[in-house]
């Protein structure tokens, strides 16, 4: 046998008869242009796009950027206007301060040493003590602000006095200040410049601290402030752990020592009238009141009042600071001293006071039922003042930062003030 070839006339074996060859018709052809075209238009437009909304996107940030720098930059417009309204009085209104008093923040060595941060710090935890600036001697006594001022108020005057009374270009934020504040926004303030020493490098030599000397720390005293005993309640029970006092009792941190001895005197005689207090300074012996009166003249604390009463802050603050002749009104500062610190041993401190309290005892000078003021001045301002007036200068006084601790040097000099039960006559 042999093998026989295949015709290649004729289709082979898989030949289909259906299977012709055909051309792609033209609308393929023109639709798959089309969606080439299409693509790569696609393309195009997609890369634009991203470029674009990348370039937007890098705008949009660099914008937001912009406008948080901004809205850290302190204001030092509004830094000068607080300023002016806080420490010109003490400081002077270009920072000059007063010789052997209050010293300059002009050209301070530690102002300059310290900047807009240690400033910060000062502002916002005080200072009590002796310190030392551009080599003059100072009682430092002054008081804290940071529970009266916001992180941004702090952060206007801080940058104010480092940048605007002295060369320094460097600001800080209400963040830097909101910062400062979590870690010592509750610290006591600084032990005159010896504190300071420990916050500012290079400061010049500082005046020992005197801490450990200051303050009663008697087992007694403790026992009548924190747990009271069989005939006495105990002194925090109603005015604060921190002497801050609540709505109608009142702040007794930093009041002065004889001032505070004599109110509760005249608890014990029924020339000032409250049962609770009467009954409280009845169960006190004269040595007793004394120490308690030094406890809290020596105490710092923050404020703890706030405006409550709806009063006219600007009317209020006419009254404190001018008063109102027209009615015959002198100014509160006149006699409580600058800033309404009060001037010892008669007068006592107003600023920080809870306002109910103030407004009640005003209104208790009005009708009589309180009238035992030093040559009976308190009793007239009373009733001169209405209603309205009452809760404006009330919420003004609770809107400033409290009065500092009197130091030792000065609670010593007092002591011979310090009335007992019959020795009182002011």
């Amino acid at each position: 046998m042999t093998d026989k070839k295949p015709d290649p006339r004729r289709p082979d074996e898989t030949f289909e008869p259906f299977e012709e060859t055909r051309r792609i018709p033209w609308p393929v052809y023109s639709i798959a242009i089309a969606l080439a075209i299409w693509g790569v238009i696609m393309l195009v437009q997609t890369s634009t796009a991203v470029q674009v909304a990348d370039k937007t996107q890098e705008e949009v940030a660099k914008e937001d950027s912009t406008k948080l720098a901004q809205a850290a930059a302190p204001d030092l417009d509004a830094g000068k206007t607080l300023f002016a309204d806080n420490c010109a009085t003490c400081h002077g209104d270009a920072g000059e301060g007063v010789a052997g008093a209050f010293p300059p923040l002009h050209g301070s060595d530690v102002v300059k040493l310290g900047g807009a941060k240690a400033v910060t710090h000062i502002v916002m935890r005080g200072i009590g003590g002796k310190l030392n600036v551009n080599g003059d001697g100072y009682e430092g006594q002054m008081p804290a602000f940071g529970s009266v001022l916001s992180d941004t108020e702090i952060s206007e005057i801080a940058s104010y006095v480092a940048t605007g009374l002295n060369d320094d270009a460097k600001t800080i934020s209400a963040p830097e200040v909101a910062d400062i504040r979590k870690v010592a926004g509750d610290k006591d303030p600084f032990d005159g410049g010896a504190g300071l020493a420990g916050l500012i490098n290079d400061l010049p030599a500082q005046p020992n601290s005197e801490a450990a000397d200051q303050g009663s720390d008697s087992e007694r005293v403790a026992q009548l402030v924190g747990k009271g005993t069989d005939t006495v309640w105990a002194c925090a029970s109603c005015h604060g752990d921190k002497g801050e006092g609540i709505e109608t009792v009142p702040r007794l941190a930093g009041l002065p020592a004889p001032y505070l001895a004599k109110q509760l005197h005249d608890f014990q005689k029924g020339t000032r009238f409250n049962d609770s207090m009467a009954y409280v300074a009845k169960g006190l012996s004269d040595r007793e009141i004394g120490e308690l009166a030094n406890y809290y003249a020596s105490m710092s604390s923050p404020s703890g009042a706030k405006p409550s009463l709806q009063g006219d802050l600007k009317r209020g603050a006419q009254l404190a600071k001018q008063g109102d002749w027209s009615i015959g009104v002198p100014a509160c500062f006149t006699c409580h001293g600058p800033s309404g610190v009060g001037v010892a041993p008669n007068f006592p401190g107003i600023v920080a006071q809870q306002p109910s309290y103030v407004a009640h005892q005003l209104a208790m000078w009005a009708g009589g039922a309180r009238h035992n003021s030093p040559l009976g001045l308190m009793a007239g301002i009373g009733k001169a003042l209405n209603d309205a007036d009452r809760r404006a200068v009330a919420d003004y006084l609770a809107s400033l930062a409290p009065m500092p601790a009197m130091d030792k040097t000065e609670l010593a000099a007092m002591e011979s003030n310090i009335p007992v039960r019959e020795g009182v006559d002011q």
